[in-house]
């Protein structure tokens, strides 16, 4: 067989071997695009000091480095601090002495943010901008339900029962029994143990704050979750 001869066969070799990889890539893509990330489990992703776990509601021990967590367990800082990372990315940091539970499954998954409890402590809640809503966190700290939406706040609980939420940047929802706040840049609500709090605050930079504010901001411009806009 010539040269000419076998040319035609070898153009045909060539159009059936490029639409099998085009319908192999083409009918994968779907199926690629279409999957998205579960919230959970997290993932320890920075661990200065001592901290534990606990898997659904068992025993603590001693937490390390990309331990996961999943749906009712909890993770508790003895000294230092820690972050946890959900599926998307989102970042929850905790200060020293905080302990929080993430929400058992109750029944089928839903579009809902990712629930947790706080007992106790200091925890700073960050969620990148513009996030779809089954991203956000919920987080229910005593008398108080917190649900960042985008940016940077963080969440105080006090030994009289009281809760301190303050906002950095971006914004958040707080609610309880009767009343709900939404609170933007610059803006701090006092929770009492019982009953509404009353008006929102402006945000005062106190020194005792100054060093933990300063760090979750500087991982919050580094991790792509926003920052505070000059006024």
């Amino acid at each position: 067989m010539s040269a000419r001869e076998r040319r035609p066969l070898l153009f045909a070799f060539i159009s059936v071997l490029l639409c099998g990889m085009i319908t192999v890539v083409f009918g994968v893509w779907p199926r690629r695009a279409a999957a998205q990330p579960q919230e959970l489990p997290a993932k320890i992703a920075t661990l200065g000091g001592r901290a534990e776990l606990s898997r659904k509601g068992g025993p603590w021990a001693a937490a390390a480095l990309r331990d996961e967590l999943s749906a009712g367990d909890a993770v508790r800082t003895i000294a230092g601090r820690l972050a946890v990372l959900t599926g998307s990315g989102q970042s929850l940091r905790l200060g020293a002495h905080t302990q929080i539970v993430f929400a058992a499954d109750a029944g089928p998954a839903t579009a809902g943010p990712t629930q947790l409890r706080m007992n106790g402590g200091l925890l700073w809640v960050a969620v990148m901008p513009n996030s779809p809503p089954p991203t956000h966190i919920e987080v229910r700290a005593g008398p108080a339900t917190v649900t960042a939406r985008g940016g940077g706040a963080t969440i105080g609980m006090n030994p009289d029962g009281s809760v301190r939420v303050a906002v950095y940047h971006g914004g958040v929802t707080v609610s309880g029994e009767g009343w709900q706040r939404a609170l933007v840049q610059d803006q701090t609500l006092l929770v009492p143990p019982v009953g509404a709090p009353v008006e929102t605050g402006l945000l005062k930079r106190e020194k005792r704050d100054a060093e933990w504010a300063k760090w979750n901001e500087q991982q919050d411009r580094a991790g792509g979750y926003g920052a505070r806009i000059e006024k």
